[in-house]
């Protein structure tokens, strides 16, 4: 159910959507429950395997031939973790449940984990109405074949008050260098939050860089984001779509505005961290995921401020999946690879040299004019 790497470009990662300088990708998710069951958590094992024959039925009858279907329990330790890499579950340690995943990996279904389903809809760069509208097509045509849980005055009842209502779940990944340099970040943490929505670390904190020494620890790693709302009770799924827009609107403003500020006062800095980023990239034999992640901002700030040629937006974007553990794990199982013999005895080593040799081919035309 994996792609292999001759056809990654063909995964909707790596394309570039609408304002991909600073949006780099779109999920709604729509949580739903069939009525008349408990929720997953209280599920009998005979429930639980109707619940998931129920939907799998009605999955077949809106467009059976695109999907596939997988229980959770049957992926193996890489597959499980590509999945939470790409943000169909939520950690890879989980074990019960459902995947039903459509062909080109656009949308998804997790059944019994949290909820009965929730249905998710992928897009590159800010795409909320695209990704919404996917989403709640699919939702009304399950709906002909299914009932859901739902009451006129809560919407629809979910296992987490905050998921009823429209039982919609936006998030938006960002890459904010700019903000994060000029120790902006805490405020619209703030802000984000009186406005009903959470701003977090996408890969974790940041702290300190032993590359570009530019992260603080009130950065995320890689000036790398998420925007969510926090609940799904107040307002219909316009009017909360139209409320993520506008957030979304008003981050990426501010973040182009501060980049000819951030460049004019720390211009020297970030020339370091830019070439010390290609440097390290380009020869080092292993190479960290957190240090990867930094180089792959790095580089992304210097296209988006003009200065580097040689890569684009996508091969960008897909990096930050590619260089990824399970990712990098899944390659070696599927292709034939030659280690030096202290390296192939290290599973660690053996990953951390594939991503250095992933960047290295990757980054081979590129020019920075800092």
């Amino acid at each position: 159910m994996m792609k292999t790497e001759s056809n990654l470009n063909d995964a909707w990662y790596a394309q570039c959507g609408s304002e991909c300088d600073v949006a780099l990708s779109t999920k709604v998710r729509l949580s739903r429950n069939l009525a008349n069951f408990p929720f997953p958590a209280r599920l009998s094992p005979g429930e639980g395997d109707r619940i998931q024959a129920i939907l799998l039925d009605a999955f077949n009858k809106v467009d059976g031939e695109n999907f596939h279907a997988i229980n959770i329990s049957a992926l193996d330790k890489v597959s499980a973790r590509i999945m939470a890499e790409r943000e169909i579950l939520d950690n890879e340690l989980q074990t019960e449940g459902g995947i039903i995943l459509r062909n080109d990996g656009r949308f998804s279904g997790v059944v019994n984990v949290k909820d009965h389903i929730c249905i998710s809809s992928y897009n590159a760069g800010f795409e909320v109405e695209k990704a919404y509208s996917a989403v709640s097509e699919f939702d009304d045509e399950l709906q002909k074949y299914v009932q859901f849980a739902a009451s006129y005055d809560f919407g629809y009842l979910n296992s987490s008050l905050v998921d009823s209502g429209s039982g919609m779940r936006i998030c938006v990944r960002l890459h904010l260098p700019s903000l994060s340099l000029l120790k902006r970040i805490p405020a619209l943490v703030r802000e984000c939050s009186d406005d009903g929505f959470v701003l977090s670390a996408s890969f974790g904190s940041g702290g300190a860089s032993a590359i570009t020494s530019l992260n603080s620890a009130s950065s995320a790693l890689g000036f790398f984001y998420n925007l969510e709302n926090v609940s799904s009770v107040a307002g219909s799924e316009l009017e909360q779509t139209a409320g993520m827009a506008s957030e979304i609107k008003k981050i990426i403003d501010m973040e182009r505005n501060a980049r000819t500020q951030v460049f004019a006062l720390m211009k020297s800095d970030i020339r370091n961290g830019m070439k010390r980023s290609v440097a390290i990239a380009r020869a080092s034999v292993f190479i960290t995921l957190r240090e990867a992640i930094d180089i792959i901002s790095m580089l992304k700030f210097a296209k988006d401020l003009g200065v580097l040629s040689g890569i684009d937006d996508e091969q960008l974007h897909a990096l930050l999946y590619r260089i990824q553990n399970g990712h990098l794990e899944f390659v070696m199982k599927s292709g034939s690879f030659k280690f030096e013999n202290d390296v192939d005895e290290n599973p660690v080593r053996k990953v951390e040299k594939l991503r250095a040799l992933t960047l290295q081919e990757s980054f081979e035309n590129i020019v920075l004019s800092v």
